[in-house]
C-alpha cells in the first residue's frame, strides 16, 4: 500500500503541476469556466437533462460545438430523455476510452443514482465528471436537496468549488483523480458559482489513456468493492487531504469553515471581522484530520454551508457552531450579514434563530400558466370534475395555484401516472409529453398490464416548457400504438371546456387506464406568468 501511495503521490504532483501551474488568468463566469474545462480536459461526450441552474452550461457546450472555430475541439453535447440515460451513455464512453461530462440538476442525480453508484464499484474506463447544480432556497426546484450527501451513499469524491477558478481547476481535477480511483467524481455547483465571474488559469491535462479493465471480472461483487477500498477509495481520502481546493487563511483564533457558493460570503464576512478561514472545495472523502486541525487550532469555529449541515456533521467538538446549534438557520441560503450575526454570538453553546416557513403570499407571488395556453379549457374541465388530481413539476403543476387549487400531488417528473393509480377512486394523472419520456411510459405500460385504474391526460406541445423550451419528438404515434383501444386524441385549437369534460367524463366511468392526448402549441415567446 506504501507503495502504492507513494506512486499515486508522484504522478498527482506531476498532474498538479501542470493542473495549478501559473499562468495569465482569464477572466471567466462559471458557466465559460465549464466549457473551457471540457475543451482542455479533452471531453469527448457531453450529455445530460435540461434543469435549473445547468441550462446555460449546456447552451455554452452545444454553441461552442456548433462554432467552426472551435467545433473540433468541442465534445458533442446532446440532452437525453432522462438521467439515467445519460450517464449509463457516459460509462459506455468511458469505457471506450473517452472522457464524458454529465450535467443535471439535484434532482436529477437521484435518477442516475443507481448506475452512479453502481460504477463506483464496478470501475470505469476514462474519467466521469458528474455535474450536479444545486437549487439553494429551492427557487425553480421540489427541494433544496444537497448533493453532497451522494458523496458519503456512493462513495464517491465530491468537489464543492467556490467561484469560476475552482470550478474550472474541480473539473479538471475530477478527470484526473476520476481515471486515478475507477470511479466518477461529482461537482457541485450552485447558480451563483454559475453566474459569478473570476480569474481562471486555462491549462491542458494530459490526454486520457484508460480504457475499461476487463479483469475486473476476475473479481466477486464483494472482491469488486474491497479493491475499490483498498486502492481507489484510499487514494481519494490521500488527495482529500493534499488538495490545493481546500484553502485556509490565519487570522485570529476564531474561524469560519465553509464550502462551495456559501465560500464567497463566508470569506466577505472572515475579511470584515479578521476572523480565520477554511474553504473546502474537496469535501468528500471527507478531509477530517485537515478539518479537525484547524479546529483545534482555534477557540470557536462556525461552519458556512449551504443549504444542509454537511460538514458539521463530521463534527462533534463542542467549539464548532452552526446550523445544527440555531447559530444558522436549519434550511436556506447564507449571506455576510447572517454569518457575521452568527460569528458575534460564536460562543454561545446554542441559539434560536425564529424561522417562519414561507408561504406564497409570504413571497409575493405565484406561477401561472402562460397567455394563451392551449391547454386552459383542459385544466378547467379537469377541476370541475372533482376528483383526485396527480401532476409532476411540468407546466401542469401551475394548477396547484390559483386560480385552479386542483393538484393533491405534485412529485418528481413523470411521477403522476403511478400516483394516480394509488387513488381509492379512478382519477386524473397530467403530465406533458417530456415527463413521459422522462419516466411516465414506464408507468403506463404498467397501469395497463395491471389493469389499473388511471384517467392520464398528456399535454403534447412538443417542449420541455418549464426547464428552457427544449424540443421535445412528438410521441402521438407511439402512445396511438402502443395504447390504441384507451386512448383519445385530439387538438387543443377549438376546445371547449364542456367538451373535454364530457370526454373526461366517460372516460372516469370506465374501469382500467384511459388516456386522453391532448396536442397543442405553445404560444411564441411565451413564458410563465407571476401573479401577484
Amino acid at each position: 500500500m506504501f507503495l502504492v501511495l507513494t506512486i499515486y503521490t508522484i504522478t498527482t504532483l506531476l498532474s498538479l503541476k501542470l493542473l495549478f501551474s501559473s499562468m495569465a488568468p482569464v477572466s471567466l463566469n462559471g458557466v465559460e469556466a465549464v466549457r473551457a474545462a471540457a475543451e482542455d480536459a479533452g471531453v469527448r461526450m457531453a450529455t445530460g437533462v435540461p434543469g435549473y441552474p445547468i441550462n446555460a452550461v449546456f447552451s455554452a457546450l452545444q454553441e461552442a460545438k456548433a462554432d467552426p472555430g472551435s467545433a473540433d475541439k468541442m465534445p458533442v453535447a446532446q440532452w437525453q430523455f432522462n438521467e439515467k440515460i445519460a450517464y449509463e451513455m457516459a460509462l459506455g464512453a468511458s469505457a471506450c476510452g473517452d472522457r464524458a461530462l454529465v450535467l443535471s440538476k439535484h434532482v436529477g442525480i437521484n435518477v442516475m443514482a443507481d448506475p452512479v453508484i453502481i460504477s463506483a464499484t464496478h470501475g470505469i474506463g476514462a474519467g466521469i465528471v458528474v455535474i450536479a447544480g444545486d437549487d439553494v432556497g429551492a427557487m425553480l426546484s421540489q427541494n433544496e436537496q444537497d448533493s453532497r450527501w451522494y458523496g458519503k451513499l456512493g462513495e464517491i469524491p465530491v468537489l464543492d468549488p467556490q467561484g469560476p477558478g475552482e470550478l474550472y481547476d474541480a473539473i479538471l481535477e475530477g478527470f484526473l483523480l476520476s481515471e486515478q480511483i475507477s470511479a466518477p467524481v461529482l461537482v457541485r455547483v450552485t447558480e451563483p458559482v454559475l453566474v459569478n465571474t473570476g480569474p481562471v488559469n486555462r491549462r491542458k491535462i494530459p490526454e486520457a489513456q484508460k480504457k475499461i479493465d476487463r479483469h475486473t471480472w476476475n473479481y466477486t461483487m464483494l472482491g469488486k468493492h474491497q479493491k475499490y477500498m483498498k486502492d481507489g477509495w484510499s487514494l481519494a481520502l490521500h488527495r482529500a487531504l493534499s488538495s490545493p481546493l481546500n484553502r485556509i487563511t490565519r487570522k485570529t483564533r476564531i474561524g469560519l469553515i465553509s464550502s462551495g457558493s456559501a465560500s464567497q460570503p463566508a470569506a466577505e464576512a472572515a475579511d470584515a471581522m479578521r476572523l480565520s478561514h477554511l474553504s473546502l472545495g474537496f469535501v468528500n472523502p471527507f478531509p477530517k484530520r485537515k478539518v479537525e486541525d484547524f479546529v483545534n487550532e482555534n477557540e470557536a469555529i462556525l461552519i458556512c454551508e449551504e443549504p444542509s449541515p454537511y460538514i458539521e456533521s463530521h463534527l462533534s467538538s463542542p467549539k464548532v457552531k452552526g446550523r445544527f446549534t440555531g447559530h444558522l438557520p436549519l434550511a436556506g441560503g447564507l449571506d455576510v450579514q447572517m454569518i457575521m450575526d452568527a460569528a458575534e454570538h460564536i460562543m454561545e453553546p446554542k441559539m434560536s434563530i425564529s424561522v417562519k416557513p414561507e408561504t406564497m403570499e409570504a413571497r409575493g407571488f405565484f406561477k401561472k400558466a402562460c397567455d394563451g395556453c392551449p391547454f386552459q379549457p383542459v385544466y378547467e374541465a379537469i377541476k370541475a370534475l372533482n376528483v383526485n388530481v396527480a401532476s409532476d413539476v411540468g407546466c401542469s403543476i401551475l394548477t396547484s395555484g390559483p386560480p385552479f387549487n386542483m393538484v393533491d400531488v405534485a412529485c418528481s417528473l413523470g411521477s403522476p401516472v403511478s400516483v394516480a393509480a394509488g387513488f381509492r377512486q379512478k382519477g386524473v394523472a397530467m403530465l406533458g409529453d417530456f415527463g413521459l419520456l422522462h419516466t411516465g411510459m414506464q408507468a403506463l405500460l404498467n397501469a395497463k398490464y395491471n389493469d389499473q385504474n388511471v384517467l392520464t391526460v398528456i399535454f403534447v406541445n412538443q417542449r420541455a416548457a418549464m426547464t428552457g423550451g427544449q424540443t421535445v419528438p412528438d410521441i402521438t404515434g407511439i402512445v396511438q400504438s402502443t395504447f390504441a383501444d384507451v386512448t383519445i386524441v385530439t387538438e387543443a385549437a377549438g376546445l371547449t371546456t364542456e367538451k373535454v369534460k364530457a370526454d373526461l367524463e366517460g372516460l372516469l366511468k370506465q374501469p382500467g387506464l384511459s388516456i386522453y392526448l391532448v396536442r397543442g402549441q405553445c404560444p411564441e415567446g411565451a413564458m410563465h406568468q407571476k401573479a401577484a
